[in-house]
């Protein structure tokens, strides 16, 4: 008995499944390396402020809406890279014009991973169908360390006037 044509035909559906389960789960991921993302209207940026120590030290990721995109709502989530564990940082907030997220830098230390995921409309936020999603694996090393708020604004500033160049 030839078991090819059914092997093939198990392993084409298993494939297709697999595709479709993903693309259920989000159209579009990008991977965010660097402290500064733009696509699709999206900005992101990265800082730490630094405190006298990691207990005492903020990561900010600002999110700006610069217009002309599709998504209302966002979420944050934190990963942990080994165990898959997830837990929300921010969950189905609004998406304004400049967004802020803020941790405590520890946050980091299990969950090393964040995830930034963008809705359409609270439909596709209630059923976590995102439109699209940014990926980190940790806090970008290209993350200024900045002594105070005024210090991480004139850098977010700067960062978005080379986007606009």
């Amino acid at each position: 008995m030839n078991t090819r044509p059914l092997i093939i035909l198990i392993l084409t559906f298993i494939t297709w499944m697999t595709l479709c389960a993903s693309m259920a789960y989000c159209q579009t991921e990008h991977h965010g390396v660097d402290s500064v993302f733009e696509k699709e209207g999206i900005v992101i940026l990265w800082a730490i402020l630094k405190g006298q120590d990691e207990a005492n030290s903020w990561v900010y990721i600002r999110i700006i809406n610069s217009g002309g995109n599709p998504f209302q709502f966002y979420s944050v989530e934190a990963i942990d890279p080994f165990s898959k564990e997830k837990e929300w940082v921010v969950k189905g907030e609004t998406l304004q014009k400049k967004n802020v997220v803020k941790s405590i830098r520890t946050s980091f230390r299990d969950k090393t991973s964040r995830r930034i995921l963008f809705y359409r409309n609270r439909e596709a936020m209630e059923k976590q169908t995102p439109e699209i999603a940014v990926f980190y694996m940790g806090v970008p090393d290209t993350s200024p360390e900045v002594l105070s708020d005024k210090e991480m604004d004139n850098y977010f500033e700067k960062a978005l006037e080379r986007i606009k160049k």
